[in-house]
């Protein structure tokens, strides 16, 4: 969001390198062709603590990139975006400038929204068969090699560290994630913790994260999946310095979106 582009920018510091763990020890529920979904819970003191998990499979579900700004409409929850474009998964698509266009650099359908690159080292890279996450550390980064680019803060490195100093703030938090077998996590917590924890919270559960990105926190951080008969929608609320409670009700109006659709 907006306002918070200076707030929730931390100083990553390294952290230490981990082995990803094996995935056999969470209970996934199918809700579509690669695409899954499950629950943990975080060590948070606020709200439900409850982690939601939707797992895609990138050769069986392709991604879109959902500008409102670019595309001339009004922003929409997650869940209109999804029900106007035929979405299985929605997630917000990073924070965003006064002009509604993403912080960091934005590539849509081959065309570039957002051209200037910010400090942040995490780009998402997608096509037509491939989805993956870049740690620019590590990565060479060509916008034009890439038919959809979003750059957003680095969580994990692709040494595995958990880059993300630690503070006294915190918020609910979505973010999205690569596993060790190329598969895209989109994550949700409504129950705030810092970001440094929320991080070390969600590597320390079986997984198998090796990359992360942030993409939004507090009341705008939303999580929309839908398969096997049901809608699941998370949004957030508590958000250090602005709205410290978890009062909020209400989904609220986004205007980026990482979208997933079937194959």
């Amino acid at each position: 969001m907006a306002r918070g582009i200076v707030t929730r920018r931390a100083v990553l510091a390294a952290g230490v390198g981990f082995a990803a763990p094996a995935y056999a020890d969470v209970a996934w529920r199918r809700l579509g062709p690669g695409f899954e979904h499950t629950t943990a819970r975080i060590a948070s003191t606020i709200g439900d603590r409850r982690l939601d998990v939707v797992r895609i499979d990138p050769a069986l579900n392709r991604f879109v990139l959902l500008l409102a700004g670019a595309m001339g409409v009004a922003p929409r929850t997650a869940r209109q975006w999804a029900d106007e474009r035929g979405l299985v998964a929605a997630i917000n698509a990073g924070m965003f400038r006064t002009n509604r266009l993403p912080v960091g650099f934005a590539k849509a359908d081959g065309r570039v929204v957002q051209p200037s690159m910010s400090a942040d080292r995490s780009v998402f890279v997608f096509g037509a068969d491939s989805a993956r996450l870049l740690d620019t550390s590590c990565d060479a980064f060509d916008a034009s090699a890439h038919e959809n680019a979003l750059q957003s803060i680095r969580m994990v490195s692709c040494q595995g560290r958990n880059v993300w100093s630690q503070q006294p703030r915190m918020w609910s938090t979505a973010c999205v994630a690569q596993d060790g077998d190329g598969k895209i996590l989109f994550l949700h917590a409504r129950s705030p913790l810092s970001v440094h924890d929320f991080v070390d919270a969600v590597r320390a559960l079986p997984l198998g994260i090796v990359r992360a990105m942030y993409m939004e926190g507090g009341p705008e951080a939303t999580l929309v999946a839908r398969g096997a008969g049901e809608v699941i929608e998370r949004f957030g609320s508590y958000e250090t310095g602005f709205n410290e409670n978890d009062e909020n009700d209400r989904a609220w109006a986004l205007p980026n979106i990482l979208g997933v659709v079937p194959r």
